[in-house]
């Protein structure tokens, strides 16, 4: 019997450490059930001018150009890692740029699957409905795997589009709690809410495919988007109190005194940071997520409620029972009290059971 071939689809080309790792992780699990996985590169002309090298022929303004050569020559090393990063470890297709393109494929993969990260929020892709599947006219082909809206309610305007983009899929699962709700309450039944794919990774494999980080000094990782209210006062003050370094991953052109940055990381690099940190500070998803894969001493910061996005990092707090770890303000004694990971582990363990038969009933189904 020949082995099965699935096609996945999702932001494998984001310059963002979540969303290119869940690709990997998720065509590595695909593969250990005896199939073979090829992620679809399919350019969506939003993603590709958000994540695009920074070029001086796109300067339009003043601004623009301070910006480009203050951040460009770190962000376009960055920026050439991830590619690097999807050449080396992703099993990608010819690319495709249009729906119309994409149907010409479609009898080549027994199965098609959209997922994990926020393919569903109209916000980041507009409103593509490739990410839907929507060129699949064979029910049976149509899977998501915790797929994810990245916002708490459709408006209004955009219910009836998205009841058809969603009424008619084989399998259907969800990254939170909070898109199940959405669903249900869309087409009147509740889809199963399985763990990011990064999950599903164990720590050692994690710990092996990292690249290694060595810092002379032991440090607090920060990485997290604008929106820190209480994070950097936090991590000043649990430096003062352990005589920890401060580390941030990103590509900033403010003064950094006493703090470090890492501007240039890949994936891999990424993974090597995570896994040497004493502790994590972070408002982002997969932050919190790889801290708790990962078994590490971390604390996650809500984003401003006007942004209307903080249902995905609730959801993977209470999961495993760590909300305890939200940051509400900068007092450094939250460092007392540790995680008491055997139970996360047993959690994890009973959560990626249950995400890993979903997978699997979409593969061998």
């Amino acid at each position: 019997m020949s082995a099965k071939k699935i096609a996945t689809l999702s932001y494998h080309r984001a310059i963002n450490y979540g969303a290119i790792l869940q690709v990997y992780a998720l065509q590595k699990k695909i593969e250990e059930f005896g199939a073979e996985c090829t992620v679809i590169d399919y350019r969506n002309s939003k993603l590709e001018d958000r994540h695009n090298r920074m070029k001086l022929s796109d300067c339009n303004s003043f601004k623009d150009y301070i910006r480009y050569f203050l951040l460009s020559k770190n962000y376009n090393s960055k920026h050439h890692k991830f590619r690097e990063f999807s050449k080396n470890y992703l099993k990608m297709s010819n690319s495709y740029y249009d729906i119309s393109s994409l149907k010409k494929i479609i009898d080549r993969y027994d199965k098609f699957i959209c997922g994990s990260d926020q393919v569903w929020n109209y916000n980041i892709n507009g409103f593509d409905d490739t990410y839907f599947l929507s060129f699949l006219k064979d029910k049976n082909k149509k899977n998501a795997f915790a797929a994810s809206f990245g916002f708490e309610e459709i408006p209004t305007k955009y219910k009836k589009q998205y009841y058809e983009f969603l009424k008619d899929y084989n399998t259907l699962t969800v990254r939170e709690k909070h898109g199940a709700d959405i669903i249900e309450d869309l087409v009147g039944y509740r889809p199963k809410v399985v763990l990011d794919p990064t999950m599903l990774i164990s720590k050692k494999e994690w710990y092996s495919f990292a690249n290694e980080y060595n810092n002379k000094n032991k440090y607090i990782l920060i990485y997290g988007f604008s929106g820190k209210n209480n994070m950097m006062d936090l991590a000043k003050n649990i430096a003062k109190k352990t005589g920890y370094e401060i580390l941030i991953i990103g590509n900033s052109y403010l003064p950094s005194f006493n703090i470090k940055y890492e501007k240039t990381a890949g994936p891999k690099d990424f993974l090597g940071i995570f896994k040497n940190a004493e502790y994590i500070l972070t408002n982002s998803f997969h932050g919190t997520a790889f801290s708790i894969k990962l078994n590490k001493e971390f604390f996650t910061e809500l984003l401003p409620e006007s942004r209307k996005i903080n249902s995905r990092l609730e959801h993977v707090l209470e999961l495993f029972e760590l909300r305890h770890r939200l940051i509400t303000d900068s007092n450094p004694e939250i460092i007392e009290n540790n995680i008491n990971y055997d139970r996360v582990n047993e959690r994890i363990k009973k959560e990626k059971e249950k995400s890993i038969n979903c997978l699997r009933k979409i593969i061998e189904d």
